[in-house]
């Protein structure tokens, strides 16, 4: 669990910082596991907020776009983000929410949990179009072989009769005697 009690930070001075030690063996959120969570962040106290930066690193086993196999993704993520409680250290009354949508809330014991926040650079990381690697074959449009295994066989390249008419524009025009 990726949770940080944060209540002597919020006490400390403006700009004083800790820095936290990320080993997840495997982190799991909704279908996301990634493999190998690792890294380190840093708070630092601001006037009202905390400021979490770090780095963290992890592998995720996803599906290729194009063949459809599953292969291992490495994600490295430079991460900043900031943290609001939600009480008053003090007094323990409560703070109005924040007006910025991408402020994350400090629980009412002073809590950090990560894992939102975790999950969602994560998944700001993963690749728009996942492959395998860059030049992969995909499957056959025909029989649906993984090219990457090599050419399929028993059939040619097969052209749709409706576009049989553009084939012959591109052909090359035969020389009249």
């Amino acid at each position: 669990m990726m949770r940080f009690n944060v209540a002597t930070l919020l006490q400390s001075p403006i700009g004083t910082t800790r820095s936290y030690d990320i080993a997840e063996d495997e982190f799991v959120s909704d279908e996301l596991k990634v493999a190998g969570l690792r890294g380190q962040v840093t708070f630092t106290r601001l006037r009202e907020n905390l400021l979490l930066q770090g780095r963290l690193e992890g592998m995720v086993t996803l599906e290729c776009g194009r063949c459809l196999e599953p292969y291992v993704q490495p994600l490295h993520m430079d991460v900043e983000l900031e943290f609001q409680p939600s009480v008053a250290i003090l007094t323990g009354e409560p703070l109005p929410p924040p007006e910025d949508d991408s402020v994350y809330m400090i629980d009412g014991h002073h809590i950090v949990d990560l894992d939102d926040a975790v999950r969602e650079q994560v998944l700001l990381s993963l690749p728009m179009r996942p492959l395998c690697k860059p030049d992969c074959a995909g499957l056959c449009a025909v029989c649906g072989k993984n090219l990457n295994e090599g050419p399929c066989g028993g059939h040619g390249e097969q052209v749709d009769e409706r576009l049989a008419v553009l084939a012959a524009l591109l052909a090359p025009e035969e020389k009249e005697e």
